[in-house]
């Protein structure tokens, strides 16, 4: 029934309207006419009034327009327009202030905001200044009770200077106004890119991939791999993620040694990470030998072997703290597994590495930025030109974006001591559809074009990016659901309904240039993949 929030929005503007002044006639003339506008936007409903004050009261339209052009970023990392029956409410919600105060105090408020003629503003300078009214007042318990405690800004730079500072709130609003650019800052909070880790941009990079090495024994192999995932967690926004553990275990062990040592990871592991971040991390198993473990004479039974100790180990676990994922270099090592994970990393052409979803040669990501690429092309349908202007400087932002990052890591102590190469790291810039873009933008529903114009989009970002960035299929699913909303909010658009999977890996060039996951629906489906180019590989439960 969506008479009512229509009615409800209506309303709203109407009272918006009396505030800019209008008389009681104009307003009369726009709740009617917006009574019979289609939309459920309240975006499109005051697009819509503005328009008609412009024509009925532009003295009126004028202040109604600085109204709308008032914005505040608030904790969620969203951007809203002012409403100041949000001082209102927090105030009756927070503290024990009486209603007719807090209304008093909200008018106040917004009055000031008014006069200061600014257009973006942040919900904890809206409570220092209503903390100010509250004193005015005389209402200093109220004022206690209300205040927001927090860090100066000094404060907060001298403790990422030191070490890796872990307070979400406070460094999600440090990184905003102090490290990212203000336009950066902007795109993130009104969705057009997504900043991963924000709270981390200026302290950590985003993820790496340990390389396990044969310790004296199985055993001392085990704790060893654990114990620096230990150590460098702290360090990486994500969980670190570990490569060649079963090649590792194998070298020189028996069969019951293997195995053992494959039970005791599984324990050990959830002993170390008993918070296990929602992001997986990975531990990537090989059926072959990488380039690092070249000439090591690894027995290929026990490396099997231990491939699938570790893989049924981790199945045996309800929430395991690695996901099980098997390297292949060839279809025919399918045969050596007994034991199926999820997930397998193709690299018959390429020797990949998988750092939390993601393939590509490398060891490591300093930044992961998502691109709401339905957008961009959601804002120049049938415009292919305008569609990649656009999508030229959305990536120059993103360029920038990481720079910045890795200046701020270059300089911090801690990372060098570790070891961490920032130079060498990679980025990552995910893209949240290609195949629904490319079929916007065309006006083609067509899977051919859209797959044909998908190959066009691919090499211009990357023409439009430095060499260290990896483009991959966006899944983090708070960037896909701010997204949506977004889209929805601003364009009216419906979410995506089916995966894109089917479509991209029939083209072998963006197989080789765009990193996503295929499903597999049985090993037959499984081993048809590993001869093409696509990267990873998801197995259908």
């Amino acid at each position: 029934m969506p008479e009512k929030p229509i009615a409800a929005m209506i309303e709203k503007i109407a009272k918006e309207c009396e505030e800019a002044n209008a008389d009681s006639w104009t307003i009369t003339k726009i709740v009617k006419e917006l009574s019979g506008q289609q939309t459920t936007s309240l975006r499109s409903l005051r697009k819509a009034a503005l328009k008609l004050l412009q024509r009925l009261d532009p003295k009126a339209a004028s202040i109604y327009a600085s109204f709308q052009k008032m914005q505040v970023r608030t904790s969620k990392q969203a951007v809203e327009g002012f409403d100041r029956g949000n001082i209102i409410k927090s105030l009756l919600h927070e503290t024990s202030v009486p209603r007719g105060v807090a209304e008093k105090i909200g008018r106040e408020v917004e009055e000031k905001i008014k006069d200061l003629e600014i257009e973006s503003i942040s919900t904890a300078l809206i409570r220092e200044l209503v903390n100010v009214k509250l004193l005015e007042y005389g209402h200093e318990n109220v004022r206690n009770q209300y205040t927001r405690l927090g860090l100066p800004v000094f404060e907060v730079e001298k403790k990422a200077a030191q070490t890796p500072y872990s307070n979400k709130a406070i460094m999600s609003e440090f990184n905003l106004l102090r490290i990212i650019s203000p336009k950066q800052a902007r795109m993130h909070l009104e969705n057009e890119i997504f900043i991963a880790a924000l709270e981390d941009f200026c302290t950590k990079p985003v993820a790496t991939v340990i390389v396990a090495k044969p310790g004296e024994n199985a055993r001392q192999t085990v704790f060893d791999v654990l114990e620096r995932a230990r150590r460098l967690e702290r360090l990486f926004s994500w969980r670190p993620n570990i490569s060649g553990l079963n090649l590792a275990i194998a070298k020189g062990n028996n069969r019951k040694t293997v195995r053992e040592a494959a039970d005791l990871f599984s324990k050990a592991a959830k002993a170390c990470f008993l918070n296990a971040k929602a992001i997986p991390a990975f531990n990537t198993l090989h059926l072959f030998e990488p380039e690092q473990f070249a000439k090591s004479r690894i027995d290929k039974e026990i490396l099997y072997l231990a491939a699938n100790s570790l893989v049924k180990s981790a199945s045996g676990e309800r929430f395991p703290c690695f996901e099980s994922c098997v390297a292949l270099d060839s279809k025919y090592k399918l045969k050596a597994l007994k034991e199926m994970p999820k997930t397998f990393l193709n690299c018959k052409n390429n020797e990949w590495g998988l750092v939390n979803g993601v393939a590509f040669e490398g060891s490591g990501l300093c930044s992961f930025t998502g691109l709401n690429l339905t957008a961009v092309a959601l804002a120049n349908k049938g415009s292919e030109t305008g569609f990649f202007e656009e999508l030229e400087r959305k990536a120059k932002v993103v360029s920038q974006l990481d720079e910045a990052k890795r200046k701020s890591l270059l300089g911090r102590d801690y990372v060098k001591k570790q070891g961490i190469l920032i130079r060498e790291q990679k980025s990552a810039l995910a893209l949240d559809s290609l195949i629904e873009a490319a079929k916007i933008v065309t006006g083609s529903e067509q899977d051919s074009d859209a797959l044909a114009f998908a190959e066009r989009i691919l090499p211009e970002l990357k023409k439009s990016l430095p060499e260290s960035f990896v483009l991959a299929e966006l899944k983090n699913k708070t960037a896909l659901y701010r997204f949506s909303q977004q889209n929805r909010k601003s364009f009216g658009a419906k979410p995506r309904q089916s995966p894109e999977e089917k479509v991209l890996r029939k083209s072998g060039a963006v197989c080789k240039s765009y990193c996503f996951a295929a499903k597999a629906e049985d090993r037959k489906e499984l081993a048809e993949l590993v001869e093409g180019n696509v990267r990873i590989i998801e197995l259908k439960d």
